[in-house]
């Protein structure tokens, strides 16, 4: 038994004042004449012992009376919970990503969590709480009600140990003698390994989906087209085989341009194929009937004509291997001989190749390197009898490694960096047994860089620094059979397509995207994105002479087709999806986790935290007791003879 008040204990002194009054209280005896006493000796030694006997019946009485009034005031309490004396922090972690959409045992699982958060709304509970995508501090349940009620789904997700980050960050502002996190969750495999941070209690709340059965809309890219028509693959996915035909629509806005249906009764995995028109499509959405997750029901699209890219290369050697490459399809190709440049033909190129320039004259730097600080992208292979104090001030200006010396001896060309931005989206598999190109002499440099492709000595044949690339080894016939490689046609032709980033049929929400508006900014005006005439927003865009970088990261929130403005005229159709990661319904088995508190449902957790905290209060049964014996006094004065 503890107190709430233990100070007041020190009243239990007051406990002599009824013995020194008992024990010391002094009487006044009166004598009297009596004849014969005798036959009285056995009545007095009966009243005294019966005087005496009540006087202590009722010292006790009044002692006990007092001692469980004294003890009542002194609030006594047994804590039954093991934290009970102890001051706790709490924090939750409320997953309200996509998975969460799928329905449990008592509906939506998110929804029943938020519900269940409502219900254990007692005025003086309170707890912090962090969803994907807000960081609610410390909320009460009985005071943040519309808070909790706004909770959405989001396209973001945690894994533990950007939960950890949080929850170290809110103990160092709330320390506690007991510090708890609970983690409700469905817990799926993205949420990595766990590595649990000290004096910090888990409790895993898992929320069990009643049928993970999904159908995914997971990617869409165009395969191929010409001047009348487009084709564009879509790929699905589904967690279980289904025998039954699900039904696909496409549509440009309320326009329907295809229907088709799909089974996965052999596979899991279906691609289906879309022939359309080579016209704009402004609102694309591909959508299905599932009654999964609906997020990744609809697929949103837009296509429009990409502007022909610029490409203008200065040679010192054959060029004809690049005119094979730059068609006249996708780009505009021109090339001059080192000694016959038109330079006002620069300030249109969106990629400039040097190739295999003897030496660079001064001109020549100036307008390449007045490209560079612009965005331009530069690509320069060096030609065998180069002048190293020509190459060298203008490659460090380029930010690129500087030449050392040439070897005359052949080299391999043997590895890929397959996860180099150059080659993105690229190769559907990494491969290491192709046919090796080589090089019968190559340069050294005084450093490395960024590198695409590697000799076999390790040595980059292909490097980059920003948005400059620079080979190590002329790629003539004569010095090398890299132009007979399959690798030219996917490095040249990737060179090309970066040079000017058009939107992409879609982006994803909450990433970086960044993509090229071919226009000359002006003045104060701005490129903004909106989705209708109300909601809009102006992106991070950098203006140069000829188009208008933009990149998007936070915003937009929301999947959906966009349009791209300026000066409010409309430019061009731009989509937005949610990422697909929360459609892999893989989950984590939270049992292997050692040392962590396992709850299947919210109130449960609740229950064993209240049960934790919880005092038993004895102060209304001290003061029974006073009055009880309070009451036995009386009845002694009274009625004890």
């Amino acid at each position: 038994m503890q107190f709430k008040h233990p100070e007041l204990l020190y009243a239990l002194i007051l406990l002599v004042i009824p013995f020194i009054v008992h024990l010391f209280k002094l009487r006044r005896f009166q004598k009297e004449a009596f004849t014969n006493v005798k036959f009285l000796k056995k009545v007095v030694q009966e009243n005294r012992r019966s005087n005496q006997l009540k006087k202590w019946l009722i010292l006790a009485a009044r002692t006990l009376a007092l001692a469980f009034l004294i003890l009542a005031f002194a609030q006594p309490f047994i804590p039954s919970g093991k934290t009970a004396k102890q001051s706790t922090s709490t924090l939750l972690y409320l997953d309200n990503s996509f998975s969460m959409q799928l329905r449990g045992e008592h509906g939506p699982m998110l929804q029943h969590n938020i519900q269940q958060l409502l219900e254990n709304n007692q005025e003086n509970q309170a707890f912090g709480l962090f969803t994907n995508s807000n960081d609610f501090g410390i909320i009460s349940p009985a005071e943040n009600q519309s808070e909790l009620q706004d909770i959405d789904y989001s396209s973001n997700s945690m894994n533990f140990d950007l939960i950890n980050l949080k929850a170290r960050q809110f103990f160092n502002e709330h320390p506690a003698d007991v510090q708890k996190l609970v983690l409700i969750s469905d817990f799926q495999q993205n949420f990595g390994d766990l590595n649990k941070l000290e004096n910090v209690e888990y409790h895993f709340v898992k929320n069990e989906a009643q049928n993970i059965a999904n159908i995914s809309i997971d990617s869409a890219f165009v395969i191929d087209k010409n001047l009348n028509q487009i084709t564009l693959k879509t790929k699905f996915s589904t967690t279980e085989k289904l025998d039954r035909d699900i039904p696909i629509s496409l549509k440009n806005g309320e326009q329907i341009l295809a229907k088709k249906s799909i089974n996965f009764k052999e596979n899991k995995q279906q691609e289906i194929e879309f022939r359309l028109q080579a016209e704009e499509i402004e609102n694309g959405i591909i959508s299905i009937e599932d009654n999964g997750l609906y997020y990744d029901n609809e697929l949103f699209f837009s296509y429009a004509e990409t502007p022909k890219i610029n490409v203008l290369s200065v040679s010192g050697s054959d060029a004809d291997f690049l005119s094979r490459i730059f068609t006249e399809d996708q780009f505009i190709y021109t090339n001059f001989v080192e000694n016959k440049v038109d330079f006002s033909a620069f300030s249109a190129a969106d990629l400039i190749i040097l190739n295999e320039v003897d030496q660079i004259n001064t001109a020549l730097q100036n307008q390449v390197l007045e490209k560079a600080k612009q965005g331009t992208l530069v690509c320069i292979i060096p030609a065998s009898t180069l002048q190293l104090q020509n190459y060298n001030p203008f490659l460090s200006n380029l930010g690129l490694p500087t030449i050392q010396s040439k070897q005359n001896r052949e080299l391999l060309i043997t590895e890929i960096a397959f996860e180099h931005p150059l080659f993105e989206d690229t190769f559907e598999k990494e491969i290491s047994n192709f046919q090796y190109p080589e090089v019968q002499s190559f340069f050294n440099f005084n450093r490395d860089a960024s590198a695409a492709l590697r000799f076999q000595n390790r040595n980059a044949f292909l490097m980059n620094s920003g948005n400059s690339y620079l080979f190590s080894a002329g790629i003539n016939q004569d010095n090398s059979n890299f132009q007979n490689s399959p690798l030219i046609v996917p490095v040249f032709y990737n060179l090309g397509i970066s040079a000017l980033k058009t939107p992409s049929l879609y982006f994803e929400v909450g990433k970086e995207n960044t993509f090229d508006v071919n226009i000359a900014g002006s003045g104060d005006q701005v490129v903004e994105i909106q989705q209708n005439s109300e909601e809009s927003f102006i992106p991070l865009q950098q203006n140069t002479a000829d188009k208008i970088t933009v990149t998007t990261t936070d915003l937009p929130e929301n999947a959906g087709n966009y349009r791209i403005t300026y000066q409010q005229n409309r430019i061009l159709p731009i989509s937005y999806n949610y990422p697909r990661s929360e459609s892999d319904l893989n989950y984590l088995d939270i049992n292997e986790f050692e040392n962590i508190e396992k709850q299947t449902d919210l109130n449960m957790y609740f229950e064993s935290a209240k049960a934790a905290q919880q005092i038993d209060v004895l102060w209304k049964w001290f003061i029974i007791f006073a009055l009880i014996f309070l009451s036995i006094e009386m009845l002694l004065l009274k009625f004890f003879k």
